[in-house]
């Protein structure tokens, strides 16, 4: 007699397909193998059942009739079917026939082969898991899940280009999503992910997808360069324990990210993304807040640590390593970013975050689940193959035999377009050379693509040069750490989201009322001549100037032209606030004409002003012309160059001609043996908003004499003060974007600031061109008219500068090697 498998239905009459699964849990011998005895006839009891049996035991025949179902089902709202179960995992499918029950627990049958393969038993260990099923897989099995792509647009509604979603019908099983799913639109990024995880569930062994984010901001708690200014390790964790949450609800399983490069280099254009310039700082911010994301808590307290679970989300730490350091300051998504150089021989200062930080959480899931190694290239003017083979950090066994040597077992992604577009080091390779150069160094994801065929051929190539045997082994072991993420991050065994719970996430004012708080900590105060700023709040009008922002294209959107206040006038409650008039023709399209300012007559009467501005944002970038990251993304011909310029930090034009200017740049010869000088010495540039220095000037200029201007900035990377701090009688800092609610909440006195400077600010252009760049704190900073030099850890409260438990910890020398043993293969 043909074995009946336990799913299938017999007598239905009385049970509808919709409750069918919850009907056989629960009634003994209405499914099972009817007629034919499997040898699991009993089940076993209490710990014995939930015992992980033996490598050799698998595949296991699902049980027998009349053994008790120790689960239950039901069919939730978005569709696919929940099953629970005592002392058992949690499982999710949109089809119920892949739910087999052995011992009395239930299963996913991924592959859908009838039997419980050892990578479906959630009683195994991750490690022994994801093993089994990489090797289970042939080569030609593998091929297609070593990419991470990107499968939806920019927009917060779900659908993605036909080109990323035929990638996922053609095996892709991870890549970043670019929903940005919030309180608005949680629901739709539920759906897209189950839609996603439905077509993978019915795919070739049912391997889950792997969906990754870019950090972005919930609750308006701030990204990890804002936060960094708080200098607490518990605000830290908490921050990414409501990530996680909000993340894991909505489908995504690890963030690219937290990035947490040392930048030492103040002029570094990436270095808004990062968490600041000190070692010891990042390792400790590493620490919070990945085992933050990658724990499930059962508080809000971020203090009940429960390991892997159903909210935790994995962290991929970025960029490892030395992007901190990059020559000049450029951006290194294209060739005119790719060294970073190390002067000072400070190489091992920039892997503390990542061995010290990542390799231990806060947490008990130890370690980072993945990272994702930088673009550019490692170079020590002072030993020049001291840091191994002059290739980008993914294709350079110095650097990643650095993190297998220290026993990280983890995952690595590359960055995108690594292979084809931004191949520093490589590009006299063919593309295939360079992924098998990848698989070699031990990288299981490329980012941005997806090229099967190009695996296939690097796959060949490893087989001519390695062998069979050993190029096979090195295609399963990446793809082993692939699936122990997955594992991790419960993917194999409940794929899919649920709206109600992401519902309940973006509902609870836990995370918001935390997300202020976490603001308000956030901000630095760094000037308060004559107490401005005190518990004791403003009294008497205040003048609130309005801003005109001019519109700004670019490959990747535009943005209009805009005129309002230069900070909400509504967010101070009870003040009497006066602004400029605003008369525009044309409303659509304002004109700085538009605006009338108030004359000094007309502020005779007003106490305050308050004018907040951005850190002088440089017009170049270090470099006009030539390929960029726009170019290269968009297939556009690159524009004439490149010309090395300076990045400046200061409002006022700059040329670089100061006696700290290199006139020789420190990179060595490329791949094709050719040295370009890159050095910038007499070249100009400027500050594209210098009109934000203008406007307090003018707004100094017309205040009452006794009237005090206090001073906000929005940083995105350190600054020169000397030009507009004069100026100012206090001055508050936030760095990347801090809700303008904080600031006003520290100005009115209902909370003291607290923030500390996580970067030294530079007394002149010329100090940072001493900088060493990958040295930190070494610049002569910036002294105010008060006294205080704004140096690394700054920050003052209402009783005057802080000193603290925090200033004590962080104020100490720069580490400049870190605590796990430093070894490189090569």
């Amino acid at each position: 007699m043909r074995p009946i498998a336990f799913w299938e239905e017999k007598d239905m009459s009385n049970i509808s397909r919709r409750n069918f699964l919850a009907a056989s849990a629960v009634t003994a011998g209405l499914v099972g193998l009817a007629g034919c005895d499997n040898g699991a006839g009993t089940s076993p009891s209490g710990d014995d059942a939930l015992a992980a049996p033996a490598a050799d035991a698998y595949p296991i025949d699902p049980d027998g009739e009349g053994v008790e179902a120790k689960w239950t089902s039901e069919e939730v709202r978005d569709g696919w079917t929940r099953v629970t179960q005592e002392g058992g995992a949690e499982l999710g499918t949109m089809n119920t026939a892949k739910i087999i029950q052995v011992d009395g627990y239930a299963f996913r049958d991924m592959n859908g082969n009838g039997k419980l393969d050892m990578w479906e038993d959630w009683r195994q260990s991750a490690e022994d898991r994801a093993k089994a099923l990489a090797d289970s897989l042939s080569a030609e099995d593998i091929f297609p899940l070593l990419w991470a792509g990107g499968n939806t647009s920019g927009s917060s509604t779900p659908g993605g280009d036909s080109e990323s979603n035929d990638w996922i019908e053609a095996g892709s099983r991870a890549g970043v999503s670019r929903l940005s799913a919030n309180e608005e639109s949680y629901a739709s990024a539920v759906s897209w992910i189950n839609t996603i995880q439905q077509i993978c569930e019915e795919g070739a062994n049912g391997i889950p997808y792997l969906n990754y984010s870019d950090p972005y901001v919930l609750f308006n708690v701030p990204s990890s360069n804002g936060l960094a200014a708080a200098m607490d390790k518990d605000l830290w964790r908490k921050a990414g324990m409501w990530q996680a949450r909000a993340w894991r609800a909505t489908g995504v399983r690890c963030e690219l990210g937290p990035q947490i490069d040392v930048y030492s280099q103040p002029r570094g254009t990436r270095l808004s993304g990062s968490v600041s310039e000190d070692p010891a700082l990042n390792r400790d911010f590493a620490r919070a807040f990945g085992g933050g994301m990658q724990s499930t808590w059962g508080d809000d307290e971020a203090t009940d640590d429960q390991g892997w679970g159903s909210e935790s989300c994995g962290v991929m730490l970025k960029h490892f390593v030395g992007e901190g350091s990059n020559e000049g300051g450029r951006d290194d998504h294209s060739d005119s970013g790719k060294w970073n150089v190390f002067p000072g021989s400070n190489f091992n200062a920039h892997l503390v975050p990542f061995l010290d930080g990542g390799m231990h959480l806060d947490s008990s899931t130890e370690q980072v689940a993945a990272m994702m190694p930088c673009y550019g290239i490692a170079y020590d003017p002072n030993d020049p193959e001291g840091l191994g083979e002059h290739v980008g950090s993914a294709y350079s066994k110095h650097n990643i035999s650095i993190l297998r040597n220290a026993g990280w077992d983890g995952m690595l992604c590359t960055d995108w377009m690594i292979l084809d577009a931004i191949a520093h080091g490589c590009t006299d390779l063919t593309t295939e050379e360079r992924y098998a150069k990848l698989m070699e160094n031990t990288i299981s994801q490329h980012g941005g693509t997806f090229e099967p065929d190009v695996a296939k051929s690097a796959y060949d190539l490893m087989v001519e040069q390695l062998g069979e045997d050993e190029a096979l082994s090195t295609l399963r072991e990446n793809a082993r750490r692939i699936f122990k993420l997955m594992v991790d991050v419960e993917l194999f065994d409940q794929p899919y989201s649920d709206r109600t719970v992401a519902k309940a996430v973006f509902d609870n004012e836990a995370p918001a009322q935390f997300g202020m708080e976490a603001s308000e900590k956030c901000v630095i105060m760094l000037k308060n001549a004559g107490n401005v700023i005190s518990e004791s709040g403003l009294s008497g009008k205040v003048y609130i100037p309005q801003k005109f922002t001019a519109g700004s294209a670019s490959p990747f959107g535009t943005s209009p032209a805009t005129i309002a206040p230069v900070i909400d006038p509504a967010i101070f409650e009870g003040l009497d606030v006066v602004t400029d008039a605003v008369n525009s023709a044309d409303p659509e399209n304002p004109a700085e004409g538009d605006i009338t300012r108030l004359t000094a007559e007309e502020l005779a009467d007003v106490q305050y002003a308050i004018v907040k501005v951005n850190n002088p944002q440089d017009a170049y970038q270090g470099v006009q012309g030539g390929p960029s990251f726009a170019s290269i993304i968009m297939g556009t011909e690159p524009e004439p160059g490149p010309y090395w310029k300076p990045i400046s930090l200061q409002y006022r034009p700059y040329t670089a001609d100061g006696p700290n200017v290199r006139k020789e740049s420190l990179n060595p010869e490329d791949e094709y043996g050719e040295y370009i000088n890159r050095a910038y010495y007499g070249e100009s540039t400027y500050a594209t908003n210098e009109s934000d220095l203008d406007l307090v000037l003018d707004v100094k200029s017309r205040l009452p004499e006794g009237a005090k201007l206090i001073l906000i900035v929005d940083a995105d990377r350190p600054m020169v003060f000397s030009e507009i701090e004069p100026s100012a009688d206090a001055i508050l800092m936030g760095f990347n974007g801090i809700i303008d609610e904080a600031f006003a909440h520290i100005i009115t006195g209902s909370v003291e600031p607290s923030g500390l400077l996580p970067f030294q600010m530079p007394k002149d252009m010329d100090t940072v061109e001493a900088n060493e760049e990958d040295v930190p704190r070494d610049m002569e900073c910036y002294t105010d008219s008060e006294g205080n030099t704004y140096e690394f850890c700054l920050g003052l409260n209402w009783s005057g500068v802080i000193d603290d438990d925090r200033t004590a910890t962080y104020k100490a020398s720069p580490l400049t090697e870190p605590e796990t043993a430093v070894q490189a293969d090569a």
